[in-house]
Formats: structure tokens, sequence, C-alpha cells
């Protein structure tokens, strides 16, 4: 039988390596790969903030983000408002008696995953100023279910929309889906970190199913730092809705949730909230990664 024209002749198997010689290649090759491991730890070391190695987030780190969290508005100065004065001390309709004094009471709750101090502190310092971004994504596994709370339960439906409730089957109005107001970074701040932090930890809060992330842009009046205690609790924010969004007065009617990283007095976050009343909106409170002190012991689990 004759060969069609143009027919290829199958190609000869390759002759096996030399033992010698693959051996010395699998060596080269294990050699390579050790190498970009070593290099790869070098630009991205794999050890927890706490300085165990092996892992981006030990398990005793990653307990510090998911042991709960706790109230903490309490021990923020700036966020209380006076409640009642009494002259002198007196009895109440229950019998329980109050001295002569004033009453303060919180603007809105605030959640914390606990205390800023050791392991907290260095994720958060990692976070923040280390260049460890891949915190965000357990830190927001973490403040989901403070988000949930705020909101009134942890079921609650909260993805899309415009702020508008939708209908329930027997006609009434759902409330609006929460919506997740990340404290807008300084501009410097934003450039020496190469991100705004609080910001990536509103979208990771709604990749965990917490709400709507919601940027707006800021103005403070003042600076906070190197300002005393009264001059922290008068700071002011003026907000911006982002361009690419809204429109003047979009806000009324909408549920939100505020995002910081660290709570100290609650300056902030009253001028946020201040901020945001303003525009009509409905604060339910906010969620922090840490607070510079726990009036109490954790109590909302």
């Amino acid at each position: 039988m004759t060969a069609h024209a143009g027919a290829t002749a199958p190609l000869p198997s390759p002759d096996p390596l030399p033992p010698g010689i693959l051996r010395a290649a699998l060596a080269a090759r294990a050699a390579l790969l050790e190498l970009l491991r070593r290099t790869a730890d070098l630009v991205a070391p794999r050890d927890c903030p706490c300085g165990a190695e092996g892992d981006w987030l030990c398990p005793d780190c990653a307990a510090l983000l998911h042991g709960g969290c706790a109230r903490v508005e309490d021990g923020c100065d700036a966020l209380q408002v006076l409640a009642a004065a009494r002259i002198r001390a007196g009895t109440t309709a229950e019998g329980v008696e109050l001295p002569a004094g004033v009453d303060h009471r919180p603007v809105m709750p605030v959640l914390a995953l606990g205390e800023y101090t050791a392991g907290l502190q260095s994720l958060v310092l990692a976070w923040k100023n280390g260049g460890r971004a891949h915190l965000t994504a357990p830190i927001a596994e973490g403040l989901a279910p403070a988000v949930a709370l705020l909101a009134g339960a942890a079921g609650e439906r909260t993805g899309g929309g415009g702020g508008h409730g939708r209908r329930r089957s027997d006609g009434a109005a759902d409330p609006p889906p929460v919506e997740l107001v990340p404290v807008p970074s300084r501009r410097a701040a934003r450039l020496r970190r190469g991100e705004d932090h609080t910001a990536e930890l509103a979208r990771a809060l709604e990749r965990e199913g917490a709400g709507t992330a919601l940027l707006l842009r800021s103005r403070p009046t003042t600076a906070q730092e190197g300002r005393g205690r009264r001059g922290r609790r008068e700071r002011r924010i003026e907000l911006a809705l982002s361009r690419r969004r809204e429109r003047p007065g979009a806000l009324r009617g909408r549920r939100l949730v505020i995002v910081d990283d660290v709570v100290t007095t609650g300056a902030t976050l009253r001028a946020m909230h201040d901020a945001l009343v303003a525009e009509g909106a409905e604060v339910l409170g906010a969620v922090v990664v840490a607070a510079s002190r726990l009036p109490s012991p954790p109590d909302v689990r």
C-alpha cells in the first residue's frame, strides 16, 4: 500500500533521560520552587501580625475577630447627650433612689469586636498601616453579626435597593434595607496607605450580606490630632454623596450603619451621626473593630 500524498510520518519517541540527568533536573526544579517560595515570603510573608509563623492569621488572632461583640457607647464621652438633671435626690415610682446630678444617654449604640489592646491592637495596626489588606475579609466576617444585631434581626433581608421598603404578603412595607456608611478617610491617609481601609471594610461587609456599602466623601472642618477632648467633641464633618449615585436629600428615610476602625471618645462617630441625621437618614448605630476602652464586659453575643 502506498502512503497518501502529504501524509506525515509519526514522530519518533524521545529517548529517555539518563537517571543522573533526570535527578539533577528534579533537584533544580525543587530548588527553583523553594527560591520562589522564599521570594514570595519576602514580598507577602505568611506570618500573623502577632508574630506566629505559617499563616496570615493564626487561630488565636482569628478567635479575637469571631468572639462576639460588645456594647461600647457608654464609654464614649462624645456620644452622650443630657437625659435628665436633678437639683436634689429623689425616688422613682418603682422606689429606685436617684442622686442629685445629671443623667446622660448615648445617641446611638456602638458595637466593637473588643478592646484596642494587645492582640486586637496588633491586628488593627497591621490592617490599617502594615499593608495586611487580607485581614479585611476576616474582620468583616466578625463584624457582620453586629450589623445584623443593629438591624434588629440576624435574618433580615439587607441586599440591594435604594431605600424603598419592600411589600410583604400582608401588604405592609418591609423596612428599607440596611446601608453601610464607612467613616471617610482623609486624603493624606488614603495616599499613605494606598487605599481607604474603612471603605474596603464596608465593601467586604456587603459581600458578607450585611448590607449595601454607601460611600460618602467628607471635609472635616477641624483636624482631630493635637486637640484636647473638648476640641475632639466639637469636631464636625460635612458629608457629600458620591457623584455617581445620589442627589441632595436622597438619604431621607434610609437606614444606615456607620463603619469605622477604632473608637476613642466617639467624636468622629458623633459627627457622622449628626451629619447623616441632618440629611434625614435613620442611623441604627455603628460597628467598629475595636474600642479604646470597654465600659463593661461584653454583653452582646
